[in-house]
Order: structure tokens, then C-alpha cells, then sequence
């Protein structure tokens, strides 16, 4: 997320609501949204199967039920925050993918533990 805060760009994961600090790793989607690197981490290992159709926050792609989504169970309250931000399958691993290809970031990925979902037919 971006915003507006004292005459400056303030950027913000949409899914914790944390400030970037410029340190901070983070990996920008469609329309301004952000993702940070712990929030990828706790995406990697907690994403469930949807009960219900939803659009992706990073992606803006309609997902149908089923398709495994991770919100934030605990995000704190803050300016940045996106507090229903859903994160799907597909943007877990792309994130993941372009996290890992950054030398610059601490962060390796096994994409073999963490395979594509299956596409259902309706």
C-alpha cells in the first residue's frame, strides 16, 4: 500500500501493515500493493484452501473456492494496513521466486516444498 503522510510516499505491507524503512525487504504488486518478506514467510507455511471465490490483493485475479489464500491472523492496526488482504497461491510463490533471486535479500526458497495448486474445473 502507498499513501500520502507528510508531503512523502509512505510505503506499507497490505497484509501487516508494517512501513517500509528502506531495509525492509518487499516485493510491490498491481495497483501499489506491497508484500514484506516475514509476511511471505508466514504465507509459505500457513495458506488454507478458501471456502469462498476472492480477489487477489497482489494480483487482482479473481480465485475461485478452494484456492489456498493466506490473511494475516494478527496484523496490527496501522495506516497501512489492508486488514482483509488476501494473498493467494499463485502470488505466494511468484513472491517467493523473486525473493529468492534477489542476492541482496536472505531469503532461499525450495520450490519443490511448496508445489503449484492444482487448477479445478467448476
Amino acid at each position: 500500500m502507498q499513501r500520502n503522510e507528510d508531503g512523502g510516499i509512505v510505503i506499507s505491507c497490505d497484509f501487516c501493515g508494517v512501513d517500509w524503512d528502506e531495509a525492509l525487504s518487499m516485493i510491490e504488486g498491481h495497483q501499489g500493493s506491497v508484500l514484506c518478506l516475514t509476511c511471505l514467510k508466514l504465507a509459505l507455511d500457513d495458506a488454507r484452501p478458501s471456502d469462498e471465490p476472492f480477489k487477489g490483493t497482489l494480483c487482482l485475479s479473481e480465485k475461485p473456492a478452494g484456492t489456498n489464500r493466506w490473511i494475516h491472523p494478527q496484523a496490527e492496526t496501522s495506516p497501512g494496513l489492508n486488514p482483509d488482504a488476501p494473498l493467494c497461491w499463485d502470488c505466494i510463490r511468484l513472491a517467493a521466486k523473486g525473493f529468492h533471486k534477489d542476492p541482496d535479500v536472505d531469503f532461499r526458497w525450495d520450490s519443490s516444498l511448496y508445489p503449484p495448486q492444482p487448477v479445478t474445473k467448476p
